[in-house]
């Protein structure tokens, strides 16, 4: 796996631990993947994707993370998600919910979604929406992102207790349901 700062930034900043269950909203056939599993150790990462274009390509990059059950795909958008796709057997909820550079959250008012993300989480568990492409590093951003306050108030609106990071060209908005028990 080549190196990305980005994702290395994301992981840190959002907290991914060993064990963690982390759902990648959007994945598409990006590296973050890789970098997820490699950051939950035992535990395991659930990427969905509208584009079966694009499930079938990160199948193929990520096969070995795939064969050995530690990354599961599935193609689905996630206005038709349900939580019986993405929930194993067990109906262990999700430590993390990340969406990274996913438009649905900032280009209207994302209310079905952000409740569905709410059923999905388990206790103390996070939802983080990350906008840029740039480097945590580089001194000006220039990728296109929302304004941080209209997705804290969308987040607010729903019920979500939200702070809001950034670093370089990225922005990390992380929410927690408000009365979610600490993890």
């Amino acid at each position: 796996m080549g190196t990305d700062a980005r994702f290395g930034w994301i992981i840190e900043t959002i907290g991914v631990r060993a064990g963690d269950r982390v759902l990648e909203i959007g994945a598409g056939s990006s590296p973050s993947v890789a970098y997820l599993a490699e950051a939950v150790g035992g535990g395991q990462v659930v990427a969905v994707d509208r584009s079966a274009t694009a499930v079938a390509r990160s199948r193929r990059k990520h096969a070995h993370l795939v064969d050995s059950g530690k990354v599961r795909l599935v193609q689905v958008a996630v206005e038709e998600l349900r939580p019986g796709d993405v929930l194993g057997g067990d109906g262990r909820r999700f430590d993390k919910v990340l969406a990274v550079n996913v438009n649905l959250f900032w280009t209207r008012r994302p209310t079905a979604e952000l409740a569905l993300i709410r059923e999905l989480l388990g206790p103390g568990g996070t939802l983080s929406l990350v906008y840029g492409y740039g480097d945590p590093t580089d001194s000006v951003g220039e990728s296109p992102k929302p304004l941080p306050g209209k997705l804290s108030g969308y987040l607010a609106e729903a019920g979500y207790m939200v702070r809001t990071y950034s670093s370089g060209d990225l922005l990390c908005v992380t929410a927690t349901p408000e009365g979610a028990p600490e993890r």
